[in-house]
């Protein structure tokens, strides 16, 4: 059962010393927008778990509309109130999770600055695609961005949460969530050596590159058996939660392979070297994580039982899912693989727009000074007007010569195209299981390549090309073409 004043209140961050009092503050402006929306519900001391997901199903259709902004703003303002408090008891339940008792380390306050820095006093919306905040000046309905940095994060819930999704995951489950997967606080949790993986789920993980100069030929192949056979069984089982120790069988797997390989050890000196490696690993992860690193291992050894055992020293944490250390090694991937797909597409599209300038009978003599014109535009800054000039050409026929919308678009479109088909590719040859061929599934891949493209490169070309000439181009599309064209 909830109170409706939840959507009127907002939770705020405490001030002062008695930081453990409730502290909220009454939005008027959502009191009111909530009364004229849902009158029969407005006096009501509670709302039944069906009224209050009616309740949030229409505030979110309202806040994601394309119609009156101010309404969008108000519907939003009633469900960021609600999320405040959600936020709130998130935080109160994270140092019991941990195990961390007020006098030895952190409070719950202390994690409230990270995530609770919404009061209610601005009204906010989202851009027609939903990916960017912006404070809504009511007075004569203009918008500006908020800056990078200082976006709200109950606003950031919202951005993310769909009702209608096939999921039917609640608001109250979402914000608790994103609010524990909050990366400042995790990067706070990390700083007292707390959430950090198990020996078992940093073993899962691809080596760093940066630690070739710290691991043998030999612990590189002790990685790839226990991943061999550990990642295996992990995603055959469905496994969730923290890893769990490799069985005996497991372990005489990963000593078969190793043997193949002309290395030989005991189940005891294998288990040795696996925790060796992964204590390697854990400093790497760490200094990445935070720039300092721990020394407190996750397990320690018995003499008693000649054995380890968990360190009690440290929390309980889960480890990773399957999935994500699979989501992780494709963001790996794909990394690699996009610059390389780009550079080679902005190579054929290049040498394919110089053909069809060949073929034309206006243009067929500016075919060659082509790429002239594209190292004049991206490199030396000069807009179409003063190619124009140089070149003793109208702006209008430079403008139709490079057709640099069109240009970026074909580019765009083989690239999202090209990158798929090899990313897939590439996925196959490592991942331990083919990825699925079903067509939801490849529909939710393909939609997630093209958001990764237009983030790490077309959002910022398309923006040069609409901005001052006197703004540097520097997208990543820009800097490829330069290579291209300096090569």
């Amino acid at each position: 059962m909830v109170s409706p004043s939840k959507y009127w209140q907002m939770q705020i961050l405490p001030i002062g010393e008695n930081v453990q009092l409730k502290k909220y503050r009454e939005i008027g402006r959502a009191k009111e927008f909530f009364k004229i929306q849902f009158p029969h519900l407005n006096s009501k001391p509670t709302l039944s778990t069906e009224e209050n997901k009616q309740v949030q199903s229409v505030l979110w259709e309202i806040f994601r509309s394309k119609d009156d902004i101010y309404q969008r703003a108000l519907a939003g303002l009633c469900l960021r109130c609600y999320v405040s408090h959600r936020i709130l008891i998130t935080c109160k339940t994270i140092p019991h999770i941990y195990n961390v008792s007020a006098e030895n380390l952190f409070r719950y306050t202390d994690l409230l600055r990270f995530v609770l820095n919404d009061d209610g006093t601005a009204l906010v919306v989202l851009d027609s695609e939903a990916k960017t905040q912006h404070i809504l000046n009511h007075h004569d309905s203009t918008t500006r961005v908020i800056a990078k940095g200082g976006e709200f994060f109950s606003v950031d819930i919202l951005q993310r949460f769909n009702p209608s999704l096939g999921s039917k995951e609640s608001l109250d489950n979402w914000t608790t969530r994103l609010t524990r997967q909050n990366q400042e606080i995790k990067s706070f949790l990390w700083e007292f050596g707390l959430a950090t993986p198990s020996d078992w789920g940093l073993l899962c993980k691809s080596v760093p590159r940066s630690l070739s100069g710290l691991l043998l030929t030999e612990d590189y192949e002790i990685v790839k058996a226990f991943q061999t056979v550990y990642q295996r069984d992990r995603l055959k089982t469905c496994q969730k939660g923290r890893c769990s120790e490799p069985t005996p069988s497991q372990l005489q797997e990963m000593l078969h392979l190793l043997q193949q390989r002309n290395i030989t050890f005991s189940p005891q000196q294998l288990i040795y070297h696996i925790k060796r490696i992964a204590e390697i690993l854990r400093q790497d992860w760490l200094f990445k994580k935070t720039g300092t690193t721990k020394t407190i291992p996750t397990e320690v050894y018995d003499n008693s039982t000649n054995d380890y055992l968990p360190n009690p020293d440290l929390p309980y944490y889960t480890d990773c899912e399957p999935e994500d250390i699979e989501l992780e090694k494709l963001q790996e991937i794909c990394q690699n693989l996009f610059e390389k797909v780009l550079y080679k597409i902005i190579a054929e599209v290049i040498n394919q727009r110089i053909e069809d300038l060949k073929k034309s009978r206006g243009y067929k003599n500016f075919a060659q000074r082509f790429p002239e014109g594209l190292r004049l535009y991206y490199q030396e800054n000069k807009s179409l007007s003063e190619i124009g000039k140089l070149w003793e050409i109208e702006w209008s026929k430079a403008r139709r010569i490079f057709q640099l919308e069109n240009f970026l678009e074909i580019v765009q479109y083989r690239t999202e195209d090209i990158f798929l088909e090899e990313l897939l590719q590439s996925v196959n040859k490592y991942q331990s299981t083919i990825i699925s061929h079903e067509p939801d599934y490849l529909k939710n891949i393909a939609a997630e390549i093209r958001e990764f493209t237009f983030k790490k490169t077309f959002k910022e070309a398309k923006a040069e090309l609409a901005a001052s000439k006197k703004q540097i181009k520097n997208s990543l599309f820009a800097q490829m073409i330069r290579i291209y064209l300096n090569n």
